[in-house]
Protein backbone atom coordinates (compact mmCIF):
# COMPACT_ATOMS: atom_id res chain seq x y z
CA UNK A 1 0.00 0.00 0.00
CA UNK A 2 2.83 2.12 0.99
CA UNK A 3 4.11 1.52 -2.48
CA UNK A 4 0.36 2.55 -4.26
CA UNK A 5 0.46 5.77 -2.22
CA UNK A 6 4.16 6.48 -3.32
CA UNK A 7 2.95 5.88 -7.07
CA UNK A 8 0.15 8.10 -6.36
CA UNK A 9 2.33 10.58 -5.52
CA UNK A 10 4.68 10.63 -7.68
CA UNK A 11 2.02 10.50 -10.53
CA UNK A 12 0.23 13.49 -8.82
CA UNK A 13 4.11 15.55 -9.11
CA UNK A 14 4.56 14.23 -12.78
CA UNK A 15 0.86 15.82 -13.21
CA UNK A 16 1.77 19.20 -11.67
CA UNK A 17 4.88 19.08 -13.65
CA UNK A 18 3.27 18.94 -16.87
CA UNK A 19 0.09 21.01 -15.63
CA UNK A 20 3.24 23.50 -14.80
CA UNK A 21 4.75 23.25 -17.97
CA UNK A 22 1.76 23.82 -20.16
CA UNK A 23 0.98 26.97 -18.13
CA UNK A 24 4.52 28.02 -19.08
CA UNK A 25 4.19 27.77 -22.40
CA UNK A 26 1.04 28.98 -22.30
CA UNK A 27 2.06 32.15 -21.65
CA UNK A 28 5.01 31.91 -24.07
CA UNK A 29 2.63 31.37 -27.09
CA UNK A 30 0.62 34.48 -25.34
CA UNK A 31 3.92 36.16 -25.32
CA UNK A 32 4.84 35.10 -28.98
CA UNK A 33 0.80 35.87 -30.11
CA UNK A 34 1.23 39.12 -29.17
CA UNK A 35 4.78 39.69 -30.68
CA UNK A 36 3.54 38.78 -33.91
CA UNK A 37 0.62 41.18 -33.48
CA UNK A 38 3.08 43.71 -33.00
CA UNK A 39 5.03 42.74 -36.45
CA UNK A 40 1.79 42.92 -38.06
CA UNK A 41 0.92 46.19 -37.04
CA UNK A 42 4.63 47.63 -38.26
CA UNK A 43 4.38 46.14 -41.04
CA UNK A 44 0.84 47.66 -42.20
CA UNK A 45 2.35 50.50 -40.94
CA UNK A 46 5.55 50.52 -43.30
CA UNK A 47 3.21 49.60 -46.06
CA UNK A 48 1.39 52.13 -45.82
CA UNK A 49 4.39 54.57 -45.39
CA UNK A 50 5.32 52.74 -48.97
CA UNK A 51 2.04 53.39 -50.52
CA UNK A 52 2.29 57.04 -49.55
CA UNK A 53 5.92 57.49 -51.08
CA UNK A 54 4.31 55.48 -54.22
CA UNK A 55 1.01 58.04 -54.48
CA UNK A 56 3.17 60.56 -54.11
CA UNK A 57 5.76 59.96 -56.67
CA UNK A 58 2.69 59.49 -58.97
CA UNK A 59 1.57 62.16 -58.10
CA UNK A 60 4.37 64.06 -59.10
CA UNK A 61 5.04 62.40 -62.66
CA UNK A 62 1.21 63.25 -62.99
CA UNK A 63 1.69 66.85 -62.43
CA UNK A 64 5.09 66.71 -64.50
CA UNK A 65 3.09 65.09 -67.42
CA UNK A 66 0.35 67.65 -67.24
CA UNK A 67 2.70 70.32 -67.52
CA UNK A 68 3.94 68.26 -70.41
CA UNK A 69 0.73 67.87 -72.18
CA UNK A 70 0.10 71.62 -71.55
CA UNK A 71 3.13 72.70 -73.15
CA UNK A 72 2.62 70.62 -76.70
CA UNK A 73 -1.12 71.66 -76.64
CA UNK A 74 0.20 75.49 -77.01
CA UNK A 75 3.06 74.43 -79.24
CA UNK A 76 -0.25 73.07 -81.59
CA UNK A 77 -2.11 75.57 -80.86
CA UNK A 78 0.90 78.18 -82.06
CA UNK A 79 1.36 75.81 -85.11
CA UNK A 80 -2.46 75.61 -86.41
CA UNK A 81 -2.27 79.42 -85.83
CA UNK A 82 0.23 79.99 -88.40
CA UNK A 83 -1.12 77.29 -90.41
CA UNK A 84 -4.48 79.02 -90.48
CA UNK A 85 -2.72 82.67 -91.33
CA UNK A 86 -1.05 80.94 -94.29
CA UNK A 87 -4.05 79.19 -95.34
CA UNK A 88 -5.89 82.29 -95.42
CA UNK A 89 -2.93 84.02 -96.64
CA UNK A 90 -3.27 81.45 -100.01
CA UNK A 91 -6.79 82.15 -100.48
CA UNK A 92 -6.75 85.98 -100.62
CA UNK A 93 -3.02 86.73 -101.46
CA UNK A 94 -4.59 86.87 -105.90
CA UNK A 95 -6.97 89.60 -104.29
CA UNK A 96 -4.49 91.21 -101.97
CA UNK A 97 -2.33 91.18 -104.75
CA UNK A 98 -5.02 92.93 -106.74
CA UNK A 99 -5.67 95.70 -104.02
CA UNK A 100 -2.03 96.49 -103.99
CA UNK A 101 -1.95 96.44 -107.50
CA UNK A 102 -4.71 98.96 -108.00
CA UNK A 103 -3.63 101.16 -104.51
CA UNK A 104 -0.44 101.66 -106.20
CA UNK A 105 -1.49 102.51 -109.50
CA UNK A 106 -3.93 104.79 -107.69
CA UNK A 107 -0.42 106.45 -106.21
CA UNK A 108 1.47 106.41 -109.26
CA UNK A 109 -1.55 108.09 -111.68
CA UNK A 110 -1.38 110.70 -107.99
CA UNK A 111 1.93 111.56 -108.23
CA UNK A 112 1.92 111.71 -112.31
CA UNK A 113 -1.37 114.19 -112.62
CA UNK A 114 0.75 116.76 -109.76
Amino acid sequence: MAETGTLGEAQLFALRQISDNLAAQTRRLEGLGAKVDDVRERLARLEAQEAGVLVEAVRRELKSALARIDALEAQRDRVAGAAAFWTWLGRHAPWLAAALAAFGAGLVSREAGR
